[in-house]
């Protein structure tokens, strides 16, 4: 009977043993997956780009060599996928793409060990479609450091397909500003730790009927307010028919302030270590020359000895 109870003992210890250890294998490493999203509203025949970024690593020692992932969108919607519509970010590569699965998987080389964009996605709207909401969903995702396979939650962004608007009587709207750069789709040369509030006094708006006139978001669709900060990243919509993504110079991190890590940022992308892409690439053009030089580099170090102050 002694003999039978302490089998008993050990075999419950073995098995709180394995059940600790999964949890801490378990534990030992996460990450998270996130979308944005170039629009978050489509007419027919548009195109978004939706890119899928690998978040808050947690005892990645040796890198994330490797990911698969399948795709979800609406075949009604959008346009069917091929595997050219699939571009890889920060080194990642030889991406493979199943259109009938909607399968895709990458690798790379060197192993990522931060938080960094992996690929981009390029989807068109059909011709004939009514307006309505939509997901396009990232799932099944699975990485490995080499050691274990890693699964993550999935990620998801929503699109709105509208109707096209019809112009104003009083003619197109339109955005102005004698302190702003506006080109198609950006708002830039924006100084850090600025305001909606003040934002909107170094704007004009014309044929902007709409109440509010502006609706400013957050890269997670909060709207901001009028004391809230922009930062690189928010986009702004005006009227019915406008929509820019604001960039604050320097401000490379979105945080709405130039710091030492914006510094890093830049650092790395000169040297080619990590390159900057789309928008924080032209948050880290101080100079607003369209191009990233050493001179971009001492110009934000005079920023952060105060050297340099952008109003």
């Amino acid at each position: 009977m002694k003999l039978k109870k302490l089998a008993f003992a050990i075999i419950g210890i073995i098995f709180m043993l394995v059940i600790l250890i999964t949890i801490n294998v378990q534990a030992s490493n996460s990450l998270k997956a996130t979308i944005q999203s170039s629009k978050n509203e489509l007419k027919k025949t548009e195109e978004v780009v939706v890119t899928l970024k690998l978040d808050e690593y947690k005892d990645i020692k040796d890198g994330i060599n490797a990911y698969k992932a399948t795709l979800y969108y609406d075949e009604n919607i959008f346009e069917e996928l091929l595997e050219q519509n699939f571009v890889c970010k920060n080194d990642w590569e030889m991406l493979k793409y199943n259109k009938d699965t909607k399968e895709f998987i990458a690798i790379k080389k060197a192993g990522s060990k931060e938080p960094e964009e992996v690929a981009s996605i390029t989807l068109k709207v059909k011709e004939e479609i009514e307006p309505k909401q939509t997901e396009i969903k990232i799932k099944n995702i699975t990485t490995s450091d080499g050691k274990e396979d890693i699964y993550i939650d999935e990620a998801r962004v929503a699109i709105d397909i509208i109707e096209e608007q019809e112009v104003e009587p009083g003619g197109p709207e339109k955005i102005s500003s004698q302190k702003y750069k506006i080109e198609e789709g950006y708002i830039l040369k924006i100084a850090p730790e600025t305001t909606v509030a003040e934002f909107k006094q170094n704007v004009i708006l014309e044929n902007v009927t709409t109440d509010p006139q502006m609706v400013f978001t957050d890269e997670n669709g909060n709207v901001l307010q009028e004391d809230n900060k922009i930062k690189t990243g928010i986009k702004l919509k005006v009227g019915k028919t406008l929509q820019y993504n604001l960039v604050v110079i320097g401000d490379i991190d979105k945080d709405s302030e130039i710091t030492i890590s914006d510094l890093a940022e830049m650092k790395l992308h000169l040297i080619e270590n990590t390159l900057l892409t789309g928008i924080k690439l032209k948050a880290a053009d101080i100079d607003a020359d369209n191009d990233i030089t050493i001179n971009d580099l001492a110009q934000i170090k005079m920023i952060l000895i105060g050297l340099i102050e952008i109003k």
